[in-house]
């Protein structure tokens, strides 16, 4: 009968969407599954949807998954999403962030960043120990900035003390970049300044 036909239809699509969900989660680490937002859950399943869909980006994310997605504030209304992910994928997560990010963005309707996930090393006090440089606060403060302004390139940093005793660095991205970031600026501002504690402006090397 129709109404027969109807449940089978229902219980099929359920099924599938389950199963799809299911294969989905694993684009999220294995920790952090059982208690994932609704944000990382999204972002989970267009990771996946988009892997469905394109071989190549298959290839290139086998065994990808994020460690979180977090939402940070840029202005009164206005928020980005920064997803952290394993330090380990960051070639292969830059050769389809472009793609990835673009439909990220479109589906969450925020700005969309990503960042390597990096632990800074304290200083050991055990005599000839020294800290990994990759670990060091600069360092990792660093490559905090470049992944954050990704694909822009950063051209120079220019620290200046200032009479208060703070630092104040600027930073300049190459004016190739500008069309793309002019309009990002507020969000690479916000996101540094949450992920380092510390302020930073910028600009484009044709203004330096």
């Amino acid at each position: 009968s129709k109404a027969t036909v109807s449940v089978l239809n229902w219980t099929f699509c359920t099924s599938l969407l389950t199963h799809t969900m299911s294969a989905a989660i694993h684009k999220i680490r294995k920790s952090h599954r059982a208690n994932a937002t609704k944000q990382e859950l999204t972002v989970a399943q267009v990771l996946y949807d988009m892997c469905q869909k394109s071989n190549n980006l298959k290839a290139a994310l086998s065994g990808f998954s994020i460690n979180s997605a977090k939402d940070i504030s840029v202005s009164d209304n206005k928020q980005a999403c920064v997803v952290f992910y394993p330090l380990r994928f960051i070639r292969k997560v830059k050769k389809v962030q472009k793609n990835i990010t673009q439909t990220l963005e479109k589906k969450l309707g925020k700005t969309v960043l990503f960042v390597a996930q990096r632990k800074v090393q304290g200083k050991s006090m055990a005599p000839g120990v020294t800290v990994q440089r990759s670990r060091t606060m600069k360092a990792v403060h660093e490559a905090v900035l470049e992944d954050i302004v990704y694909p822009a390139e950063v051209c120079a940093r220019r620290v200046r003390q200032l009479t208060d005793g703070s630092k104040h660095l600027k930073v300049y991205l190459d004016a190739k970049d500008k069309d793309r970031s002019q309009s990002r600026l507020d969000t690479f501002v916000a996101a540094y300044s949450k992920l380092t504690g510390r302020g930073v402006k910028f600009g484009f090397m044709s203004d330096a």
